[in-house]
């Protein structure tokens, strides 16, 4: 006996060495796939059940895509999140203290307790108010402006430096703001 077997070919031909389809009706149902194939080409025989069946789909490749979207959108999100809490961890400048020191937060009225030493780099913008979930922390302005790049509205309070440029015609001019004022 011989190890080899047969090659069983198509299932066409399969069919026709049992005996169960004549030659004639294997032509006539290739012929009738063909036709039915340019019909569908040409547009002129659709199947409707095809066309139900492309068309749920597209909606269901649309819904995937617009989910995949909004994962990829919180992940973001939740990344950026993890960076400020990171960046505010590795450079908080916050000491405790007596001092009390103001700020707005969503239009409420915040209060936090610092230093002395503190309240006076808030005030010449050397420090920043960062918000991380409901703490507020203390960071220096290089960071903020990071921390900003990242996440505007964790910022809180940061003093712009550029506004200390003084008029020529300012009258006011030779009589400075004390960082000290309060009211």
């Amino acid at each position: 006996m011989s190890n080899k077997k047969k090659s069983l070919g198509s299932l066409r031909d399969q069919l026709k060495e049992a005996g169960l389809v004549t030659a004639k009706q294997v032509r006539k149902a290739e012929k009738g796939a063909l036709r039915t194939d340019l019909r569908i080409k040409k547009g002129i025989e659709v199947d409707e059940a095809k066309q139900e069946v492309d068309a749920a789909r597209n909606k269901k490749l649309a819904e995937d895509r617009q989910r995949n979207e909004s994962l990829n959108q919180a992940a973001k999100e939740k990344a950026l999140l993890a960076q400020v809490k990171q960046l505010v961890a590795s450079n908080t400048q916050r000491q405790g203290g007596e001092v009390a020191y103001n700020f707005t937060d969503q239009k409420k009225i915040k209060k936090i307790y610092i230093s002395e030493e503190n309240k006076t780099q808030l005030n010449k913008g050397y420090l920043a108010i960062i918000k991380v979930g409901e703490e507020y922390d203390l960071v220096p302005e290089v960071v903020a402006r990071k921390i900003e790049a990242r996440s505007a509205e964790s910022v809180l309070f940061l003093y712009d430096r550029s506004n200390e440029v003084v008029d020529e015609d300012d009258p006011y001019k030779d009589y400075p703001i004390p960082d000290d004022l309060e009211w």
